[in-house]
C-alpha cells in the first residue's frame, strides 16, 4: 500500500522506531540484537534467530513491513534461493496483520505506527515466536 511521502524521510527515526517497539523480539523470543541495514532508497532492521529473521523495514513512498524468514524444512515450504543462510534453505512469509491507523513518515506518526505494527505481529505471530527453532 503507497504512503503519503515527506519531502525527506528520516531513517534514523524509523531505526529508532522499530528499536524501541520490537525489543520484545530479544527480551522474550532470544533473537540477536537488532541490525540495521541503510540501501539508499530502503532501510531494514533485522533480528536474527538462528536461521530464522524478522525483518522490519521501510522503502521510500511505501508503507513498512515486516518480512519472517525461517528453515524451509520448519513447514515444507518452497525456499526463496537468495533467502539461504548457512548452507540452510529458508522460505519466506509476510505476516497478515490489521492496523487501526494509516502510516505517515512524519516525526509523530511514525513511531506510533510502528508500536501498533510490533503489538500485532506479536500477537498474530506468538505460535510461530514460541516455537523452538530448527536448525
Amino acid at each position: 500500500m503507497k504512503t503519503q511521502a515527506s519531502k525527506r524521510f528520516d531513517k534514523k527515526l524509523f531505526e529508532k522506531a522499530v528499536i524501541d517497539s520490537f525489543h520484545f523480539l530479544q527480551d522474550r523470543y532470544g533473537f540477536s540484537a537488532p541490525v540495521a541495514n541503510d540501501y539508499g532508497r530502503e532501510i531494514f532492521v533485522k533480528y536474527e534467530r538462528g536461521n530464522q529473521t524478522v525483518s522490519v523495514s521501510y522503502e521510500y513512498g511505501m508503507t513498512p513491513l515486516i518480512e519472517i524468514f525461517y528453515p524451509s524444512v520448519e513447514t515444507g515450504d518452497r525456499p526463496v534461493p537468495w533467502a539461504e543462510k548457512n548452507n540452510v534453505q529458508r522460505s519466506r512469509r509476510f505476516p497478515k496483520y490489521r492496523l487501526a491507523i494509516r502510516f505517515s513518515d512524519d516525526e509523530n506518526s511514525t513511531p506510533k505506527y510502528i508500536k501498533e505494527m510490533s503489538l500485532e505481529f506479536e500477537k498474530t505471530e506468538s505460535s510461530w515466536l514460541n516455537t523452538k527453532q530448527i536448525t
